[in-house]
């Protein structure tokens, strides 16, 4: 157990150091793991007792003196904060309001790591680890005036550690992608700015100015592949932006591509306020981000503005719709909601997840997407998670999607009724996977065609990922879902498919969902199967409130002006559908598909 040292008088504090920026110090010493917080004195007094907690993680009891090859958990997440060392910094904080003995306690800490962890060699894989050696450089930075009034004999070791870090973070062979080269050029930016050094000054306002334009595209999209990456990488750019403001007076007009950011978050967010769960996101609310959209969707349509647009397909590869963003007929919170993803799949915080749908219906959601659970790749949970069969798409049994394969959108209509959609995956190997989805909202109904072509006998598997909280039965050529408040129906026309369902199963892997870090939860996955070197499954979606069951039949007819579909729902509610190879159309009622091609022409 760690003890704090006797406090000592504290030195007459000098004057600005020659050796480095006391101004740039102070000024850039801000943003979430640096801004004084409440619950400051809680950790620190943590931290006296030998206690360091790293959320999400469990607490730790330090031993007296810390090896620096520590990883009690076996936790990759873990060790990356631990080396961080931004749980410092409630000691700076603490000592800058008075509290001066515990500089103290934070110098033996950082003394410690910089004898036993030299540049590159240090104990744990993750010493110099990209972003990991970032942070740590700012935590020793912004200690830099504390020290230098309280114990100024000890900067000289911890002025040479960061002109080490400077040095690691300028080297090109060390910056990595990502949030974690943002946060390199971040690091760069503050040593250099504090240090006097204004050659890594410029190298990191051009390698942030290089990124960002790489990172955002028009439309404001980041290039994580993660909806909750969208929101942190749009709050440490606009940090970024400050300090740059700061250190040189300009920020480059590059970073204007961020304000589009909360746009596109805010059509991510379901109608109960929290992000959908696409990449590695968990159960998140979007707030503080001071935009007019994202208070809207935060507050339930109360605050703030909406988006202009129901429906947004943005270029990166997200399609998100919703029956209404609240009006006299139906609150914000009572809208119908869906996602579909496309584009690249092989995004830094991204999943295998093309031509995966997500529905949420009556308060509730109803197709889920099935969460991240952690960063270990070894986990086999999280390889699940990656995986295609994790969500609601199409897969081949026995064979890898190549995730450098970007899955098309290669059309798409919005209309007053229905939306329609058509995706082409070549990702597996020998094999062409398509889906159109034709989706009305307004009336409670999809429809789902997919097909396959391949070069050699397949089995493609179709997911249906259902709430954990859901229950089922099956029905002949159909699977009835029932949760607190909605009824799904899953329909195939008759006799074309025997679904199955699968709950928490490991081998193979299938059928679990995590909301947040670490969480894992079994839940039902309805699967179909087809085999061949072509086929088709056609699926009707049909979601009402629970106190209205309503049975569904589908039937299908190839015919001259392309498949010709027909849905039943309760004998008193009909819709038919006429489908090509690049056009869909959906009306309410019986027509034939001759009526139905003219509405194409």
């Amino acid at each position: 157990m760690m003890t704090s040292p006797d406090p000592r008088t504290p030195p007459t504090p000098t004057s600005t150091s020659s050796a480095y920026s006391r101004d740039m110090a102070e000024r850039l010493a801000f943003g979430t793991p640096f801004d004084p917080t409440p619950q400051d004195s809680k950790k620190v007094q943590e931290l006296l007792t030998g206690s360091l907690a790293l959320p999400p993680n469990p607490t730790w009891s330090m031993p007296a003196e810390i090896t620096w090859y520590e990883n009690p958990f076996k936790e990759p997440n873990w060790v990356a904060q631990f080396h961080m060392l931004r749980w410092l910094d409630p000691l700076r904080r603490q000592a800058q309001k008075g509290r001066h003995e515990l500089i103290d306690l934070w110098l033996s800490i950082a003394e410690s790591w910089i004898e036993k962890n030299p540049p590159g060699k240090g104990r744990a894989n993750y010493s110099w680890a990209d972003m990991i050696e970032a942070a740590r450089a700012m935590t020793f930075t912004f200690a830099l005036p504390v020290i230098e009034d309280l114990r100024p004999e000890k900067l000289p070791p911890l002025l040479h550690s960061i002109e080490q870090h400077g040095e690691w973070l300028a080297e090109p062979s060390h910056i990595r992608t990502g949030n974690h080269a943002l946060q390199q050029h971040q690091g760069l930016l503050v040593i250099g700015a504090v240090l006097r050094r204004p050659e890594w000054i410029e190298l990191a306002v051009s390698r942030s100015e290089t990124m960002l334009r790489e990172s955002y595209d028009d439309q404001g999209v980041n290039e994580e592949g993660a909806v909750q990456y969208h929101q942190i990488n749009f709050l440490w750019w606009r940090t970024l932006r400050r300090r740059i403001l700061l250190a040189t007076g300009s920020a480059p007009d590059a970073f204007d591509r961020i304000e589009k950011a909360p746009l596109a978050m805010a059509h991510s967010t379901r109608p109960d306020g929290r992000y959908e769960l696409i990449g590695d996101t968990e159960e998140f609310t979007p707030r503080g981000l001071g935009h007019a959209a994202i208070d809207y969707v935060s507050s339930s349509g109360t605050k703030g503005i909406a988006p202009r647009d129901r429906i947004a397909v943005f270029d990166a590869g997200y399609i998100y719709g919703r029956s209404t963003w609240g009006d006299r007929r139906q609150k914000f919170a009572d809208a119908s909601f869906y996602s579909l993803r496309f584009g690249p799949q092989n995004r830094i915080h991204g999943h295998a997840d093309g031509m995966s749908l997500t529905l949420w219906a009556g308060r509730e959601s109803l197709l889920v997407d099935s969460g991240k659970f952690a960063y270990d790749a070894k986990d086999p949970y999280r390889a699940h998670l990656l995986s295609r069969a994790s969500h609601n798409s199409l897969s081949v049994a026995g064979v890898e999607h190549d995730r450098t394969i970007s899955v098309e959108l290669t059309a798409s209509g919005q209309h007053d009724d229905f939306e329609h959609y058509r995706f082409e995956d070549r990702g597996y190997a020998g094999t062409v996977l398509t889906r159109h989805l034709l989706i009305s909202l307004q009336w409670g109904v999809a429809l789902v065609i997919d097909e396959f072509v391949a070069d050699q006998e397949i089995t493609v598997n179709q997911s249906w990922h259902l709430a954990p909280t859901a229950s089922h039965r099956k029905e002949t050529d159909t699977v009835v879902v029932r949760t607190a408040a909605n009824e799904l129906r899953l329909s195939w026309p008759e006799g074309t498919v025997t679904p199955k369902i699968v709950r928490g199963s490991r081998a193979p892997f299938q059928g679990w969902f995590s909301p947040t870090w670490r969480v894992i939860e079994p839940t039902r996955v309805v699967e179909t199967s087809s085999i061949g070197i072509q086929g088709r499954v056609v699926t009707a979606l049909s979601f009402t409130a629970a106190k209205e069951p309503r049975p569904v039949s589908v039937s299908m007819e190839e015919t001259d002006q392309g498949l010709h579909l027909q849905i039943a729902r309760a004998d008193t509610d009909a819709f038919s559908a006429l489908v090509t190879d690049t056009d869909a159309v959906l009306v309410r009622g019986e027509q034939t598909a001759a009526d139905l091609s003219h509405v194409l022409r």
